[in-house]
């Protein structure tokens, strides 16, 4: 590295130019530069590179500087691409486009390629005192004189064993010097035979579980290890570190791609249950349970608390994931940070990524992911990252793959450093393992580390990777596994003896044979391995019946004082004094209460109970309708004011955190889903910009929040709020996409048929998610509380109305709030000037924002005959409370009203759940009229009009077809 001192010439400078400059010098030192003034200096009285020298030779001396430049060239050129000099490929593919570890021909760094003369190499340089040596390069130090010949051989050893280091990017000198040092170590460094043996031995459970597998189900997926066998290895070493480190939690995210191994083997999950889910052998527990339809072995999780001979637990966690590649990268984050929230210590709770090569360097959720690295409210304060590197992913090479020299080029962007190591050496992969460690424990950062091997066979077992890649499997089929390498050498070199060898294989094999043979006795049932039971949910009965979520008068009383009531040395922004000076107002007068004035109330009554909220989304703090304001900025001085912390005892601030996230969907909201999987006293809230901004975080709805208890049973409590509602502003600001969440529930539409007298219980606890739609700020504020106020947690997706936010109609009176108030799934009509229920000749059903312009609509057209029912909890449909409120109406026609385009919002989904209802009470001779038929906008590929025009007369056409 070109260092930044006066005493380095930065440039090859000629003969003339240097004699020119010091006859200047000569003549008026300020004619020429302050460098080269101190240098001319320096060096007249015998400074650094010239020796004893008491006149300057212009000529001479320029020649000097020159070898002090190609010197400091070499450097340079060993920091910068010295990583493309090691020996990093266990195939030595050839290096070119195709196969290559990097894209092109390596640099050529020979002492001939930096100019270096014979007669040049062994004379000795001075390259000034130790920290100035040290700041060129850590090995430095040792002494004031180097040669050429001396520094060229030590740089070769560094750059050119199994490992590489990128770093060079990173801004940090302290790190960066840090680096080297630890290159310059591993260069000396040797294994002792204690722990070549215990590497040893984990390398021999790798290969001969991997074995085992492959001759006891050999027509069975399993995406082994081979090739990359030294990964279990490494992160054996890992853990060992982190015991060292006093490291407490452990959460791992990896792929399909040697998952099983690391379950056996790092992760010590039974062999018996193993081989029992190869033989798709469940409990009967998990075949009698809700939904609970499992996944395949390669997709499980796994929690394990591991104790150390000094005492020290650590508990390991390896959560479950669909084959979306790195899709789970985001949601080990957010558990992660979940955990040190809880543990008050980020450093005691660790995180390890394991990407795919392929999927490092093409899904774009990495590069999401990555840049929380550094964040206030996402931060690890490190996660440690190894790629599983096979140089191919599924049948596609590097040159098709990616732009880049490395797969690992994406996480230049966040500053960290990048070791490429040889999957085949497994004393320095182990050493590499804990160098991430100490790295990520010194400086609170990320660290990568890429592992290069292969795939020995296929993308799964049962493929054929030759009928793509024939030379490359023509080499790996030559290959010999690593286990057989190290054992080899270990047995040379008089590591281990023959018969140690012997007696231990002998062991590990007797191990495997009687866990598989467990497994044949009728007796054997599989137990089912889920995550450790959340900590003790709260006490929810402590404030009441579970379903009342209501609270008392002197509370929000006394919640009004405390957060509405801004401090008087804080300069506020007129417009947000008026909002809070108006939720002040409100309260006080017990009417008029705004949605923004809801959620501030159940935000700190749950507060007050105990809980904590964690709000995350983009620009939430003032809400992108300016309805929040959770968070004051004052105007003059760099402060922001937190109005609910006031609700907090001191010292329990992070008990309400709210953050403004990065511009990212996708991985924002899989940090969220991790998150509210740790702690179930924590409300954990995504919100969208706007609604439909979540179709860029699909696959962690689909795979993840709605579908994770049924696979993995694995509850989440998150919270996904959606602007949604038809306001004339276009299709991407309008729907939020209800359709797509309730295809994805899984409530039987037929279950009306089974009710017969019963209520049905436990309908919410057997769903997989909730879907609500508030029509009013008080049953705003039951949803949020009821999410904690329950013994159980469900995922809750609202869609909130942007217009319904500072609606005058839309606001609730403060009885709605009190003791012994709940969520209603579903309001009946109250409005005491329409008709008795025999009278009513038509019942308008619908939810949201729509039921306003209906109200205003019935007003208008003076229709006392029609009644108007609001469906708040769309999913799981309300069957009940439905059929109590329909059957009152038995000379009614029924019509389902939405602003929404017919093959959009609820309507796909409620049709036939109120249908079966309906027909079920016609059945019964309770109502007249057994169809439901609709009323809406008409099929549209587009969610919404472009113009505002356009969308009051849609509007009003759908209101007058109503009232016909």
């Amino acid at each position: 590295m070109i260092r930044a001192s006066s005493k380095v010439i930065r440039y090859p400078f000629s003969a003339t130019y240097v004699s020119g400059l010091f006859e200047h010098w000569q003549k008026n030192p300020q004619s020429v530069p302050e460098g080269w003034r101190q240098y001319f200096s320096e060096q007249i009285n015998g400074g650094t590179g010239l020796q004893g020298t008491t006149s300057l030779n212009p000529l001479d001396h320029a020649k000097q500087i020159q070898l002090l430049y190609r010197t400091y060239y070499m450097f340079r050129m060993f920091f910068v691409c010295g990583h493309q000099l090691a020996d990093l490929d266990p195939l030595n593919l050839p290096h070119t486009k195709e196969y290559g570890r990097v894209k092109g021909s390596r640099p050529e760094m020979t002492l001939d390629s930096f100019g270096f003369k014979k007669e040049e190499l062994d004379v000795p340089i001075y390259f000034g005192n130790k920290d100035q040596r040290s700041f060129i390069y850590p090995f430095m130090e040792a002494k004031e004189e180097w040669t050429i010949r001396e520094i060229y051989d030590r740089l070769s050893q560094i750059y050119t064993k199994k490992y590489g280091v990128e770093y060079i990017h990173m801004v940090s000198t302290e790190q960066k010097h840090w680096v080297e040092q630890e290159m310059d170590r591993i260069a000396q460094w040797k294994p002792s035979k204690e722990t070549q043996t215990s590497t040893w031995q984990r390398l021999a459970r790798v290969d001969l579980f991997n074995e085992f597998l492959k001759t006891r189900f050999t027509t069975s997926k399993r995406f082994g290890i081979e090739g990359t066998d030294t990964l279990i290895v490494g992160l054996e070493a890992l853990v060992d570190q982190c015991a060292q480190n006093k490291v407490e939690h452990i959460i791992v995210g990896m792929a399909h791609r040697g998952r099983l191994s690391t379950l056996a083997n790092v992760f010590k999950k039974p062999l018996e249950i193993i081989f029992a889910e190869f033989q798709n052998k469940y409990s009967k527990e998990i075949e009698e349970s809700w939904g609970n339809i499992g996944d395949v072995k390669y997709h499980l999780g796994v929690t394990r608390d591991q104790q150390f001979p000094d005492g020290h637990h650590i508990r390991m966690t390896m959560l479950p994931n669909p084959s979306h590649l790195e899709a789970v990268n985001p949601v080990v984050q957010g558990k992660t940070r979940a955990l040190q929230d809880i543990c008050n210590n980020k450093q005691t709770c660790l995180g390890i990524i394991i990407h795919g090569d392929a999927a490092m360097a093409g899904q774009g959720v990495v590069y999401e992911s990555l840049q929380l690295e550094n964040l206030t409210g996402y931060t690890n304060e490190g996660v440690i990252h190894v790629v599983v590197n096979n140089q191919i992913g599924f049948t596609t090479t590097p040159i098709d793959s990616r732009s880049g020299l490395y797969c690992t080029d994406v996480a230049k962007a966040i500053d960290v450093p990048i070791i490429h190591v040889n999957a085949d050496d497994p004393d320095l992969v182990e050493e590499i393992f804990k160098i991430a460690v100490r790295f990520r424990q010194q400086f609170k950062k990320d660290i990568v580390i890429d592992l290069i091997g292969y795939r020995r066979y296929g993308h799964n077992e049962q493929d054929q990777p030759a009928f793509t890649q024939p030379q490359m499997y023509e080499i790996i089929n030559k290959q010999k596994p690593v286990f057989q390498i190290y054992d080899q050498q270990l047995r040379k070199d008089g590591i281990i003896t023959d018969d140690f060898a012997n007696t231990e294989i002998k062991k590990l094999t007797n191990i495997l044979e009687t866990a598989y043979k467990n497994i044949q006795k009728e007796t054997f049932d599989k137990v089912h391995w889920v995550p450790k039971p959340w900590e003790k949910i709260q006490q929810v009965t402590k404030w009441g019946r579970v379903k009342d979520t209501g609270v008392a008068l002197s509370d929000i009383l006394e919640l009004n004082e405390k957060v509405n009531n801004l401090p008087a040395e804080l300069t506020v922004h007129p417009q947000v004094k008026r909002i809070y000076e108006q939720r002040k107002q409100s309260i006080e007068q017990g009417k008029g209460i705004d949605f923004g004035t809801a959620e501030a109330l159940a935000f700190g009554t749950l507060l007050h109970e105990g809980f904590s909220i964690r709000l995350s989304g983009q620009d939430c703090e003032r809400g992108t309708f300016s309805q929040r304001h959770a968070v004051i900025n004052d105007q003059k001085k760099d402060i922001k004011y937190y109005p609910l912390r006031n609700q907090i005892p001191n010292g329990g601030n992070n008990r309400f955190e709210v953050f403004n996230s990065p511009l990212s969907e996708y991985g924002v909201l899989g940090f969220e889903y991790g998150y509210s999987q740790s702690n179930p006293n924590v409300l954990t809230i995504w919100e969208g910009q706007f609604g439909d901004f979540a179709n860029g975080a699909q696959i962690m709805i689909d795979n993840f929040i709605t579908s994770g208890e049924s696979k993995w049973n694995v509850p989440s409590g998150l919270v996904m709020m959606l602007p949604h509602g038809l306001d004339g502003q276009g299709p991407e600001h309008s729907s939020g996409r209800m359709e797509r969440y309730l295809q994805l529930m899984d409530d039987d539409p037929n279950i009306v048929f089974q009710m017969k007298e019963q209520r049905i219980k436990r309908q919410i606890l057997d769903s997989n998610f909730q879907v609500c739609v508030c029509s009013n700020p008080s049953n705003y504020f039951h949803s949020l509380r009821r999410q904690l106020r329950r013994d159980f947690r469900k995922p809750l997706i609202l869609f909130n109305s942007k217009r319904l936010l500072k609606f005058s109609k839309a606001t609730s009176d403060i009885s709605l709030f009190l003791e012994g108030t709940r969520f209603h799934r579903l309001i009946p009509d109250s409005h005491e000037e329409i008709k008795t229920h025999k009278e009513i000749s038509k019942v308008i059903i619908c939810y949201g924002q729509v039921y306003y312009d209906i109200l205003q609509k019935r007003q208008d057209s003076k229709r006392n005959d029609v009644a108007i029912i609001r469906v708040e909890q769309l999913a799981p449909f309300p069957y009940d409370h439905f059929r109590v409120v329909a059957q009152q109406y038995e000379n009614a026609e029924f019509v389902f009203c939405q602003e929404e385009h017919q093959n959009s919002g609820g309507w796909q989904y409620l049709e036939p759940r109120i249908q079966n209802v309906l027909s079920l009470l016609h059945q019964q001779g309770k109502i007249k009229h057994q169809y439901l038929t609709f009323c809406g906008r008409r099929p549209s590929a587009s969610t919404a009009s472009g113009s505002s025009t356009v969308h009051k007369q849609e509007l009003e056409k759908l209101l007058s077809i109503l009232f016909q």
